[in-house]
């Protein structure tokens, strides 16, 4: 039987809606799970990425540890200039002329003028302490006869004694320069007149001892008794004065040790006013210098970035603040100035008044010998006249007596006899100290000659007084100061490359001298600092005023050596030091190692185990992300791997899924010291800064 087409189509509608109806259906389900996750998939999803390890390679190669600072050039090492004070000089001593600034003084050169008689320089070790004259022994005088001979001067043999021939080479020196050698002073030619004219009268009373013994011989007349009585009074007139002298002597004695006591306690303390204001003035600095700080803290406060929502009003708030911050700067920097400047000044006077002191010490000492030479004096004069009395007042007695026995007469002119030979004899020594003598004040002794006058202190026409030019010699220098924990590493003698690349300085020395503690130098403006001296190889002019770099070297490997980063280390907890080396696949081994020198990073290891460890192996440094993390993208802030090491993949520890990140090995070691991440040290001489790089430490 045939259907009809209109059931048959009606048929067929209802199985294509109802498979159109489970498509869309199909496709809602697939959307939906889409965007649904199990907490199972968010968690794989989100796990960190699998860790690898950062290693670097082990090498072979030397290391070396060095300090390296900033240095200043100069001239020598300045050297201040003061003149000893001469006891042969009693006025007031005035520069007539003085050397001028960048003047080279060699030996025999005069370098200045007081009162018109030369200053010379000459070399020698020991500088000038005394005047030195006729009877004079020493190491001061063998020093001035060497001099003498190596200028040309005849001082016969080189002894350390000042006699005749070194008298005469003395002053022919000065006659040289146009000078008249210094000669006897007014009190030594005192002393001498008064030994002569005591040798004459001394000779007077033997030669009446003499007569007299003659007379009792024969008998004395009337007249001759009067005339010994006479003689008699005359010499017990003369003795009050005498003791007089003894007294007045004492008392300059004691003036004189009671001055050198004040100016010994003021040179020690100094002035206590000048000492008050230098506190005062030190607590001022300490203000100003605080009242900077602020300043400077308010301008940093000040600069804090305005809000991009900050009104208009408060921008020119926070604007009017900066301003004001900013320009009490300059002014605090001017206080603080004026402060150090005067606290400068109150420190200048603390020294002027110590050299006032010392100046007055100096006189008080001189006083104090020339009134010990006084009271000498008339201690001899007065026993002199007593024994004079005594053998008048004798005499008198004896010729008072009948001419009978003549023993005590003899036995008076042969004491007589012996005083004149006393008095003979002390003459002769003081005729002996007589002749060209050399004052204090009047050579200057270098231990290094030729020497450059640096400043000049002192001006013609001006009493001498305290320093009065400072010289150095002229032999490079360089200044430089050393931080606390320097200062432990570098010795005297060590290597230093001394270069500067702008004047193209590049030249070797070494290290000559180490201050015994810091702050000895004041151009150095960090007191905590160790000034050092370096000497420079040849003598390159451009060094001088010139800022240079130094690197001292400190310590060194014998030959290449093999060498791992400092972080490769780890101690464990045998107390043993190890590395951690890459075996590949994954897995690492620990090698025991002694470790040696540490420099740049690197540090010196020996494998306990011979041949553990080579050159080209790979140690672990740390544990870093997967080879998508090892390199930060560009403008990132994450640390790119460093040249030279690599990463290998970790192993999962749980055999599935991904390890978590960590900063510690993959292996696990019973390591008590975590390796710390590579660093990289600046140059500390690029800023101006010290610092060893790498220590000089042994081992991590």
């Amino acid at each position: 039987m045939r259907v009809p087409p209109l059931k048959v189509r009606s048929t067929l509608r209802v199985p294509i809606v109802a498979l159109a109806a489970v498509i869309l259906l199909a496709g809602a389900g697939w959307v939906a799970a889409q965007s649904i996750k199990s907490p199972a998939r968010i968690a794989a999803d989100t796990a960190a990425p699998t860790p690898s390890l950062v290693t670097a390679a082990v090498e072979r190669r030397s290391l070396a540890t060095e300090v390296i600072v900033r240095g200043t050039g100069r001239y020598g090492k300045p050297q201040p200039i003061t003149l000893p004070t001469s006891g042969l000089k009693t006025s007031t001593q005035v520069i007539s002329r003085i050397a001028k600034p960048d003047r080279v003084l060699r030996e025999r050169s005069v370098a200045l003028t007081v009162s018109g008689r030369p200053v010379i320089v000459l070399r020698g070790a020991t500088p000038m302490h005394r005047d030195i004259g006729p009877g004079d022994s020493g190491e001061d005088v063998r020093q001035l006869e060497q001099a003498l001979r190596r200028l040309g001067y005849r001082v016969g043999n080189v002894d350390g004694r000042y006699d005749g021939a070194t008298a005469a080479a003395v002053a022919q020196m000065y006659r040289d320069k146009d000078a008249a050698p210094f000669g006897l002073t007014e009190a030594q030619t005192d002393r001498l007149n008064t030994a002569s004219a005591l040798v004459g009268s001394t000779t007077d009373l033997m030669l009446q001892a003499r007569l007299t013994l003659q007379n009792a011989r024969r008998g004395a007349t009337r007249g001759e008794v009067n005339q010994a009585q006479l003689d008699a009074e005359t010499v017990a007139e003369l003795i009050p004065p005498a003791r007089a002298a003894i007294t007045a002597a004492r008392t300059r004695i004691a003036e004189a040790t009671d001055l050198a006591k004040i100016a010994a306690r003021k040179q020690k303390n100094g002035d206590g006013v000048a000492r008050r204001d230098v506190a005062l003035a030190e607590v001022e600095v300490t203000v100003k210098r605080n009242a900077l700080a602020d300043a400077m803290r308010a301008v940093t406060a000040a600069s804090i970035p305005i809000p991009p929502d900050a009104t208009e009003a408060e921008v020119a708030a926070a604007r009017q603040a900066q301003r004001e911050a900013t320009a009490r700067v300059p002014q605090a920097q001017a206080e603080l100035d004026a402060a150090e400047a005067a606290a400068r000044a109150a420190r200048e006077v603390v020294r002027q008044a110590g050299s006032t002191a010392g100046d007055d010490g100096r006189r008080a000492k001189r006083d104090l010998a020339l009134g010990q030479g006084d009271l000498r004096e008339a201690q001899r004069l007065v026993k002199t006249l007593q024994r004079k009395y005594h053998l008048a007042v004798a005499r008198v007695a004896l010729l008072r007596k009948p001419p009978a026995d003549t023993s005590a007469e003899a036995a008076i002119v042969r004491q007589a006899t012996r005083e004149v030979q006393r008095v003979t004899a002390e003459y002769n020594r003081l005729a002996a100290r007589s002749g060209v003598q050399v004052p204090a004040d009047e050579i200057l002794f270098f231990r290094r000659t030729p020497v450059r006058v640096d400043s000049v202190t002192a001006q013609p026409g001006a009493q001498v007084s305290g320093e009065v030019m400072t010289v150095s010699n002229t032999t490079l220098a360089i200044d430089a100061g050393l931080s606390p924990q320097d200062r432990s590493l570098v010795k005297l003698g060590l290597p230093v490359r001394i270069e500067d690349p702008e004047s193209g300085i590049d030249v070797r020395g070494k290290v000559t001298y180490i201050a015994p503690r810091p702050g000895t130098n004041p151009a150095l403006n960090d007191p905590t600092r160790t000034a050092i001296e370096v000497t420079p190889e040849g003598s390159d002019q451009r060094l001088v005023n010139t800022s240079v770099r130094l690197t001292i070297s400190i310590q060194s490997t014998e030959g290449k050596v093999l060498t791992v980063p400092l972080n490769a280390l780890s101690v464990g907890g045998d107390g043993q030091s190890r590395v951690q080396v890459d075996a590949g696949g994954g897995r690492t081994r620990l090698v025991a190692v002694n470790p040696g020198l540490a420099a740049a990073g690197n540090v010196e290891v020996e494998p306990k185990q011979p041949g553990a460890l080579k050159a080209g192996d790979r140690v672990v440094i740390g544990v870093g992300l997967s080879s998508a993390a090892t390199r930060a993208p560009t403008g990132s802030q994450a640390p790119a791997t460093p040249p030279g090491i690599s990463t290998t993949p970790a192993p999962d520890p749980s055999g599935a899924g991904a390890a978590p990140a960590t900063t510690t090995p993959a292996t696990p070691a019973p390591a008590t010291t975590t390796p710390a991440p590579a660093t990289t040290t600046p140059d500390p001489a690029a800023s101006g800064q010290t610092g060893a790089v790498g220590g000089a430490s042994r081992g991590p």
